[in-house]
């Protein structure tokens, strides 16, 4: 019996193990002069184009993706615009990581100085200035979200709207049944 737990628990365990995300470029809370010609998130497994999504939203709200993001293993790429404003920027992303189970997250980033067709039609504007905010997330409730399917993540659990703890739990129900079953079967036959 002891044998079918461990086993058991052994078939529980890889099930709650989900990618993570690793690196992304710029980091998450940096604060770079330039903006970005795109943005790079890195996974610890390689990730399905199916199901991704990385929504980039400026100082005012507004998404500044262009087009949609590149799958190459563990790498996702988004293109951005190419007049971003000086200021904080938010970066929503989901992915599905390689066990099949979608992951999300948040990251953000300040941009110090507008871009260079930013920074002509401002000062064309007659205002010859630009603003920099926080590096904190800046959301706003105009801001485009990520499909608000729930997904996976430590505290959350398995992304199917049932926490791991109950996943673990319905394995070792389900193997103290299995045990009483073949005690019973043994004990038939004796």
């Amino acid at each position: 019996m002891l044998s079918v737990l461990l086993v058991g628990a052994g078939a529980v365990g890889p099930a709650a193990a989900h990618d993570d995300l690793v690196g992304s470029e710029p980091t998450d809370g940096a604060t770079v002069e330039q903006a970005p010609e795109s943005l790079v998130l890195t996974f610890s497994g390689a990730v399905s184009e199916l199901g991704t999504q990385v929504v980039v939203t400026g100082p005012d709200g507004s998404p500044v993706s262009e087009g949609e993001p590149a799958v190459d293993g563990d790498r996702v790429e988004q293109e951005l615009a190419d007049d971003l404003a000086a200021g904080g920027y938010t970066v929503l992303w989901r992915v599905t990581s390689e066990d099949g189970h979608p992951i999300s997250g948040e990251l953000g980033f300040t941009v110090t100085e507008a871009s260079s067709t930013e920074s002509a039609s401002t000062e064309s504007a007659g205002t010859g200035t630009t603003s920099t905010e926080s590096a904190g997330t800046g959301t706003t409730s105009s801001a485009p979200t990520v499909d608000p399917t729930p997904v996976a993540d430590e505290t959350s659990g398995s992304g199917d709207g049932m926490p791991t703890w109950a996943w673990i739990a319905i394995g070792v129900a389900a193997l103290a049944l299995a045990g009483a079953l073949a005690t019973t079967y043994a004990r038939g036959r004796g």
